[in-house]
Order: C-alpha cells, then structure tokens, then sequence
C-alpha cells in the first residue's frame, strides 16, 4: 500500500522499530535473534529496541524469555478510539445480524489491512470467526481492495479496486478467505482516518444485491462524525 510522504523524511530506526512489532503482532513470541533474522539487522540493534519497547510497555518477555506484544499499546488503541469503539461494534452487530454475515472493521498498514473490529451473527453458525488483529494482504481481497480505492489509481491494480472507485463496493470469491465470499466499502472514521467495512460469508449463501444495501447503511452510519451520532 502506498503511503504519501517522501522516503528521506522518515526515520530508518523508528521504521525498523515498528517493522518488529508488526512481526510480533501475529501473536507468535520471539527471541531477539529470530526478530533480528526476520528484520535482517544486528541482533544488538535488534535488542535495544525491545528494552525501548518494555520501558512502555509495548512489548513483554514470556517466561522463557521470548518477547510478545504488551499491554502498552492497548492504551494507545483506546486512546484511539475511545467511545467510538462501541459505536463501531453496535454498527457491525446489526450489520452481521442482518446478512447472517461475520462483519469486520479494517485499517490499513503499509501492505496489509489489519481487522479492527469483527463481530459474528448471533444466530447463523456457518460463519467464519476472524480474529481481531488479523492481518491481510491489501491487494489480495475485498477489505483491502476497498481501502486501496480510496487512493490514486495505480499501474496494473486489480480491475476489482478501479471498479470500486466508481460502485463503491468491491466483492471477491475465495479471498482473502478460501470458501467464503467478500463484500467490502470503503469509509473514513474519526478524524478521517481511512477504514473499510466488509462481510464475509459462505459461498452463494446470500443475495448480494441485499447484502450490499445492508452494507452501505452501515458505511454511512460508521462514517459520520461520532460527535453527531444518533441511534
């Protein structure tokens, strides 16, 4: 995913700092040197990031000494979002009650999306269960693609993402999910921030025409400013 903003203005070490805990977000703990094999850089460059991130918090050591993400940063997602996180899960609820659909909240991360919020339909245990925090490939699926609408167009992307620029939707079969069926939109959350709701169900076990209207609804409520929100 392309980011605005030229290479030489960013910080080489606070880059590498956070390359290691998007590696450590997949919730697997790691030594210093595994970090420092996956980052390609010294493992003493490696471990005076991780004391950095303990002094915060961010990360923690298990107690075989592996290294994990900490409870630090959920005061920074909550810092985040604050009271619009509950706003974000009444909206997917009705939203995955109403398509008997899992319907999830994602943001972008450089090349991926990252699943902010996911909820499951009350009453339809055919459905996926998705993990928050899970991480996708942005060209490879509808939440991403949705995402990647919102930018400028780009040489040799997907006919899918060029198409969403115009329907504002983008529905994709076998992914990111194989077995299931996407429906993704587009959306800015608080303060503008770039998102994408979508749903995601068993293979040719909803009307989509329905599951689209369901779903723009829920865009169009999640994409007001929460200071004005009503039920």
């Amino acid at each position: 995913m392309s980011s605005s903003g030229s290479p030489t203005m960013r910080s080489q070490t606070l880059g590498r700092a956070l390359d290691a805990l998007q590696v450590l977000a997949d919730g697997r703990p790691r030594s210093s040197h595994e970090l420092a094999e996956a980052l390609s850089i010294p493992r003493s460059n490696v471990y005076r990031i991780l004391r950095t991130f303990e002094d915060y918090a961010f990360v923690t050591r298990t107690t075989d000494g592996r290294y994990t993400i900490g409870l630090g940063l959920a005061a920074f997602a909550d810092a985040g979002l604050r009271e619009g996180e509950v706003r974000i899960e009444e909206v997917l609820t009705e939203l995955a009650n109403e398509t008997s659909s899992t319907a999830i909240l994602c943001i972008p991360q450089r090349d991926d999306v990252v699943v902010l919020s996911s909820v499951r339909p009350a009453a339809y245990s055919a459905s996926v269960a998705i993990r928050r925090g899970t991480r996708l490939p942005a060209a490879d699926g509808a939440p991403g693609m949705a995402i990647l609408s919102l930018g400028p167009a780009e040489p040799y992307e997907a006919d899918e993402i060029t198409l969403a620029r115009s329907r504002g939707v983008v529905h994709t079969k076998g992914s990111p999910f194989a077995g299931f069926e996407s429906v993704a939109s587009p959306v800015r959350i608080r303060d503008g921030q770039l998102a994408s709701v979508a749903i995601v169900f068993p293979h040719a076990t909803r009307p989509l025409a329905d599951s689209v209207e369901a779903l723009l609804r829920a865009v169009q409520r999640l994409g007001r400013t929460f200071d004005v929100w009503t039920d």
